[in-house]
């Protein structure tokens, strides 16, 4: 009795194993004959075929691929970054208050610098007014 080629139904992504697959090693009989000269090892008393090992590794593999799913599903790469976010929250508040403070700091040295400049300014003026009128009045002298 010749069995039908086993096929992967379905598209990646897809966690169904085709039934007739799994129907395949139901169907296995330990002992039997047919089985035995196709390469059927019996093992622990169960019927181990080379479709067998296909079937478990089809099932290994859609079992990985369905964790690797879940590990990189969106919802849990949205919760690392929500963590992410609530640890680096503090430190970064943090430093917005210390570079408004230095901001502020800033601006305030700058308003002494530019008072400093026009005090200069204006005492330079007043200066040359009071020499001239210290001229003025010695001429009048």
């Amino acid at each position: 009795m010749e069995e039908p080629e086993m096929q992967l139904k379905g598209k990646k992504g897809d966690h169904s194993i085709c039934c007739l697959e799994i129907g395949l090693l139901a169907e296995r009989k330990q002992g039997d004959q047919e089985g035995a000269e196709s390469g059927v090892l019996a093992r622990g008393g169960h019927a181990w075929t080379s479709v067998g090992s296909v079937v478990v590794r089809i099932v290994t593999d859609k079992f990985t691929e369905s964790v690797y799913v879940l590990a990189n599903e969106p919802s849990v790469a949205l919760y690392r970054l929500q963590e992410h976010v609530r640890r680096s929250l503090p430190e970064l508040a943090q430093h917005k208050a210390d570079m408004q403070r230095w901001e502020e700091q800033s601006q305030g040295a700058i308003y002494t610098v530019e008072y400093a400049c026009s005090v200069e300014g204006l005492l330079k003026q007043a200066i040359s007014i009071r020499d001239h009128m210290n001229a003025a009045a010695q001429s009048h002298r």
